[in-house]
C-alpha cells in the first residue's frame, strides 16, 4: 500500500491537554422536567443557565460527552463584527435593528467574560479587519464607518500588525478565550443551579407541531418546552435545513518566529482567513483557520494544505502543532435562525449561527428564555426560523443538494477494494452493490450503506478526517459507520 497523506488530528488544540471525559450518566427510564435542552455546547449550556437562573427546571441531554461538539472545535474568537460585513448588515436589517443585533453580540462577550470568572483564559484584545490589497481601502473605510454606526469602537489602521496587511481597521474591546475550559465552567455553573445533565443520551428529533415527550437514550423525557441547541436544525423543517447548509472550516496551530500582536485578525478574502495567538502561555503559537467549503463537497486534504501554505507564506514556521476542522451551519441570508421552529408551538431552535456561534449561541440563550416566558424576543421576525431566507446563495445551495440526491440514480463507478490504500474510501459499486467502502488507517475494510439515514443524502469520504460526510444536511460518521455529529439519529448500516 502507498503511504497515506498526512491526516488531521481530529482533535482541537483546546482538547489536546484537556481531553473530553464523561462526568454524567446516560439517561435510563422516565425523566420529567420543565425544559429539555438537546445539546450540551455553548448554546445549550448557556440556555440552561439562563433558564435556571430565572427559576425554571431544566435538563440537558448530549448525544456524546460535553465538549465533543462544535464549541470545543472552534477558534475561540469572540467578536461582534458582522460576518456579512457591517454595510451589508445595515442594508439587510436597517440601521436600528442592525445596531440591536450587534449589541446582542457585545452583551454575549460581556456574559462570557462574567461567567469565565478568570478560569477560561479570557482576555480582552483588539480585532482587525484587513486586506492585503491596498486598493481595497475605500471599501474597508465604508465598512468601518458602518461598523461605527452599529456601536463598535473602530479606528483606521495603515499599519495593521500582521504580515502582508496593506490596510484595515481596528475594532476595540473584542476578546479571546479557551472554549474547552469555558464549557467546563458552564457545566459547573449549571450543576450549581440544579440543572440535570445526561451524557451519551441521543434524543429523538422533535418533528410534531407540539410535543411533550421524546425518547432519549434508554429512556424517555417529559417536558413543557424543548430547545434544539445541536447547532444544526434537528427538527423536521425542510425549509430550515435548506436555509442552513453545513460547512467545514479548517484550523491549524503553528509555532512561528515573530507572531503577530495578541489580537484577532481576519482578512477580506472569500472565504476569509482568521488568525489569533493561542494565548499568553504560548506566545509563539498562532491559530489560523479558513478554506471553508460545504461539508462533503470539497477536498479536505487540499483545504488543510491551503491553510498551511497560507501560514508558510506569511510567517517563519518552526512546526505545525495541531490540525483539525469543525462544522458549522451557514444561513443563506446571513442571519441566524433563533426562535420557535417552523410551525412549532413549544419547540425552540438556535441554528444557522455561521462561524460566530460562540457569541450568537450565547445571545440565543437570552432570546429563547424570553420566548419561553412569553416575553417579546429582540429581532423576533428577523431571526425567525419560519422565514424563507431566500437569496442567491439559497438557490445555489439547493443546486448542491439536488446534485447530491441525483447521485442516488447516477451510474456508479466500480471500486476495487483490494487496491484501496490505507485511509482511502469511495462510494461506488462493489460486486454489483452500491456501497461506501474504505480501508481505515489501521488497514481494516468497512463496507457500508452509502445513503445517510437522515434524509437520504449520498455520503462522501473525508480523507483528512477519515469520516463519511453527508453534503445534504451535514451528518457525519466514523470510518466504521458510527454516528458522530449532525441530524442523523442512527449509525450507517453495514453491508455484508
Amino acid at each position: 500500500m502507498n503511504n497515506p497523506k498526512p491526516l488531521i488530528t481530529c482533535k482541537s488544540w483546546w482538547m489536546k491537554d484537556n481531553p473530553i471525559a464523561r462526568r454524567f450518566e446516560a439517561l435510563a427510564g422516565l425523566h420529567s422536567t420543565e425544559v429539555l435542552i438537546i445539546g450540551g455546547g455553548i448554546t445549550g449550556l448557556t440556555t440552561a443557565i439562563e433558564l435556571a437562573e430565572r427559576g425554571h427546571v431544566v435538563t440537558v441531554c448530549d448525544a456524546q460527552a460535553i465538549g465533543a461538539g462544535t464549541t470545543a472545535g472552534s477558534s475561540a474568537h469572540l467578536d461582534a463584527h458582522p460576518e456579512i460585513t457591517p454595510r451589508n448588515l445595515i442594508d439587510t436589517l436597517g440601521p436600528d435593528d442592525a445596531a440591536v443585533y450587534t449589541s446582542l453580540r457585545l452583551a454575549a462577550i460581556d456574559a462570557i467574560e462574567r461567567r469565565s470568572a478568570g478560569e477560561a483564559d479570557f482576555a480582552r484584545v483588539s480585532a482587525y479587519q484587513y486586506s492585503e490589497n491596498g486598493n481595497d481601502g475605500a471599501e474597508l473605510r465604508e465598512n468601518m464607518d458602518a461598523a461605527r454606526q452599529l456601536g463598535l469602537s473602530v479606528s483606521w489602521c495603515d499599519n495593521v500588525p500582521i504580515s502582508r496587511a496593506a490596510c484595515g481597521y481596528r475594532i476595540a474591546n473584542m476578546a479571546r478565550f479557551d472554549c474547552r475550559k469555558y464549557l467546563s465552567r458552564l457545566v459547573d455553573i449549571a450543576v450549581d443551579l440544579g440543572v440535570t445533565i445526561f451524557e451519551k443520551t441521543l434524543v429523538a428529533g422533535p418533528t410534531e407541531e407540539q410535543v411533550t415527550s421524546l425518547s432519549a437514550g434508554d429512556g424517555n423525557v417529559k417536558f413543557e418546552h424543548v430547545v434544539c441547541a445541536t447547532h444544526c436544525s434537528f427538527t423536521s423543517g425542510n425549509l430550515l435545513y435548506a436555509a442552513t447548509p453545513p460547512y467545514q472550516s479548517y484550523i491549524v496551530v503553528a509555532k512561528v518566529h515573530r507572531p503577530p500582536d495578541d489580537a484577532l485578525f481576519w482578512d477580506n478574502s472569500d472565504p476569509y482567513y482568521y488568525v489569533r495567538r493561542v494565548g499568553e502561555d504560548h506566545e509563539s503559537l498562532i491559530l489560523v483557520g479558513g478554506c471553508d467549503h460545504r461539508t462533503g463537497t470539497g477536498d479536505s486534504v487540499k483545504a488543510m494544505e491551503c491553510v498551511e501554505d497560507w501560514i508558510h507564506q506569511r510567517f517563519e514556521v518552526q512546526s505545525i502543532v495541531q490540525r483539525w476542522s469543525a462544522e458549522f451551519f451557514e444561513p443563506t441570508d446571513g442571519l441566524p435562525m433563533i426562535g420557535l421552529g417552523p410551525g412549532k408551538k413549544n419547540i425552540w431552535v438556535a441554528t444557522g449561527l455561521s462561524g460566530v456561534g460562540l457569541t450568537l449561541g450565547t445571545a440565543a440563550a437570552t432570546l429563547i428564555a424570553d420566548g419561553i416566558e412569553g416575553k417579546k424576543i429582540a429581532l423576533e421576525d428577523a431571526f425567525s426560523p419560519n422565514r424563507m431566507a431566500l437569496s442567491k446563495d439559497w438557490l445555489l445551495e439547493q443546486g448542491t443538494a439536488a446534485a447530491n440526491l441525483a447521485e442516488r440514480v447516477w451510474p456508479a463507478s466500480s471500486v476495487s477494494v483490494k487496491d484501496l490504500d490505507d485511509g482511502e474510501g469511495h462510494v461506488g459499486k462493489v460486486d454489483g452493490q452500491h456501497v461506501a467502502v474504505c480501508r481505515d488507517v489501521d488497514g481494516c475494510i468497512h463496507t457500508l450503506d452509502p445513503i445517510c439515514p437522515h434524509m437520504g443524502g449520498v455520503l462522501h469520504w473525508n480523507e483528512a478526517e477519515q469520516t463519511w460526510d453527508c453534503p445534504l444536511h451535514g451528518g457525519r460518521f466514523t470510518a466504521s459507520g458510527k454516528r458522530m455529529y449532525g441530524p442523523p439519529e442512527s449509525d450507517l448500516k453495514t453491508i455484508t
